[in-house]
């Protein structure tokens, strides 16, 4: 963990890989691209220490791999000027008072954008590891009858029956690209990549409540 600090400076890498390759000069589309480039490989870094952290025998570390996974997303929220409402941020009893539960994590834009109109909100989750727990997260939509949840994971193993059963619980996941373009994954709807994620499916998602 000692040397986590020197994985994580992807600010610095970023804004130094747009500038000298004159990034920033590109034209919309090329910049989006080179951006999406350049972040999907420190995510490609990155994620694989994580996974493998969560792998430890013992359950403090595979709890603190968790947590600082999930400080990594929120991290990137924030880089990326994403507006998102966690249990950390706002408190679990917000989350309590609209009917969400603990095995969510996030809500973007908002929790008040959830109140309104909750079909067009990101509710996430996150585990390093899914094992049998993605069905925790099956039983968390069909108590509180939201639309889907985004679970967001750093698991390799992820079969074609379980993306299948987890499509049916109406469970998006969020994964490295490898696992979701690999030939079992790719033809799975509810399986999606970082990369498609954080640059395709939450903007299409805040460009709702632009208007």
């Amino acid at each position: 963990m000692k040397d986590l600090h020197k994985i994580l400076e992807t600010p610095q890498e970023i804004l130094n890989a747009l500038v000298e390759n004159h990034i920033i000069e590109s034209e919309r589309d090329e910049l989006i691209e080179s951006i999406k480039e350049i972040c999907g490989e420190y995510a490609g870094r990155v994620f694989p220490y994580l996974y493998q952290l969560s792998l430890s025998n013992t359950q403090s570390r595979r709890s603190r791999a968790g947590k600082t996974f999930e400080a990594i997303i929120y991290k990137l929220y924030a880089l990326l000027n994403y507006d998102f409402d966690s249990q950390g941020k706002v408190g679990r009893k917000i989350f309590d008072d609209v009917g969400l539960g603990k095995k969510v994590d996030s809500v973007l834009p908002s929790i008040e954008n959830f109140k309104e109109r909750r079909n067009k909100t990101i509710i996430g989750t996150m585990k390093t590891s899914l094992r049998e727990r993605w069905q925790e997260v099956a039983e968390e939509i069909e108590r509180t009858k939201i639309p889907e949840i985004h679970l967001l994971t750093v698991d390799e193993d992820i079969s074609e029956s379980k993306a299948t059963e987890m499509s049916k619980h109406n469970i998006v996941v969020v994964t490295y690209d490898w696992v979701a373009n690999s030939e079992k994954l790719k033809d799975k709807r509810n399986i999606v990549s970082f990369e498609e994620y954080f640059f395709e499916e939450i903007p299409a998602m805040l460009n709702f409540w632009k208007v």
